[in-house]
């Protein structure tokens, strides 16, 4: 499993944490709201002496809120035949998503989806999309500059990523912990499963016809007026000062707003962040369940 701060700033390998008899100066060398991540990380692992952390980053915020954005991504990865060290792309996956949160300041919670448009791992998987959840093992923790949330990203094939659209994302994750080749309890996330999870139980399509959605759009009308400009006569000008309605949208400006707004809906938006691989371009598209 790795563990990152959402920033994108990339930085060096931290060294082993620090045992109790560390001398001052090496202790000095972490910025105390990692003490409790690190804590939390070696209650699960004893036995790694440092979580693969890609970056670190410090942010000052106050102790009754979050810590920075207030959130540690982490991942659960199937291990291959003959794999013996963990691979580098989770890391890679992970930083791109850390880095549209820093640049955007748009922050994940857990039910969100992220359509990534390509497979997690540049290969010819169908996992090619994400979901959002907490961290099935790791706990909230309090540090000195508030609090900070685990959240898991699960990789999703394209039909159960619709699927978390039409229908919720929790719940998605609630069917991909019922079927172990899926996911699991702990939901891991194999990027050599070839098979949706309505494809191993088509039973499970009937929880989406069921209970519907739990996803809301929003659409909005407006108008505005030129305040600034002469009045064009007597009327406009009374127009103006008293308030009346401003004059409506001609039908080309309708029509070029409804255009705008109909291609930054589309499923195969340009790419939010730069790509990971210079070889390739990934789109990402961040939904939230209300």
């Amino acid at each position: 499993m790795a563990e990152l701060r959402p920033s994108g700033a990339p930085g060096p390998t931290a060294p082993p944490a620090p045992g109790p008899t560390a001398p001052p100066a090496f202790a000095s060398l972490f910025p105390p709201g990692l003490h409790a991540i690190y804590g939390e990380c070696r209650r699960l692992y004893p036995d790694q002496p440092n979580p693969l952390q890609v970056t670190a980053i410090v942010k000052f915020t106050g102790t009754d809120g979050p810590s920075g954005f207030g959130f540690e991504l982490t991942f659960r990865l199937k291990r291959e035949t003959g794999e013996s060290a963990p691979p580098t792309w989770p890391a890679e996956l992970m930083q791109g998503l850390a880095r549209y949160v820093f640049q955007s300041e748009n922050t994940f919670c857990s039910g969100d989806h992220v359509s990534w448009h390509s497979p997690l791992d540049n290969s010819e998987s169908r996992i090619q999309h994400m979901l959002l959840t907490e961290d099935p093992q790791m706990q909230p923790v309090q540090t000195p500059f508030g609090v900070v949330t685990f959240l898991q990203i699960v990789g999703v094939c394209t039909e159960e990523l619709h699927a978390a659209q039409q229908w919720n994302g929790q719940g998605i994750l609630e069917l991909l912990r019922t079927v172990p080749v899926a996911g699991g309890p702990w939901l891991i996330t194999d990027m050599r499963r070839g098979e949706t999870i309505f494809e191993i139980d088509p039973h499970l399509q009937v929880c989406i016809e069921t209970d519907g959605s739990n996803l809301s759009g929003v659409s909005a009308k407006c108008a505005w007026d030129d305040l600034s400009r002469p009045p064009e006569d007597d009327e406009d000008s009374r127009s103006i000062c008293v308030g009346a309605q401003p004059r409506r949208l001609s039908g080309k400006d309708t029509e070029q707003i409804r255009e705008t707004l109909r291609r930054g809906l589309e499923i195969n938006s340009k790419p939010v962040l730069p790509p990971i691989n210079p070889q390739r371009q990934n789109g990402l598209t961040h939904d939230r369940a209300p």
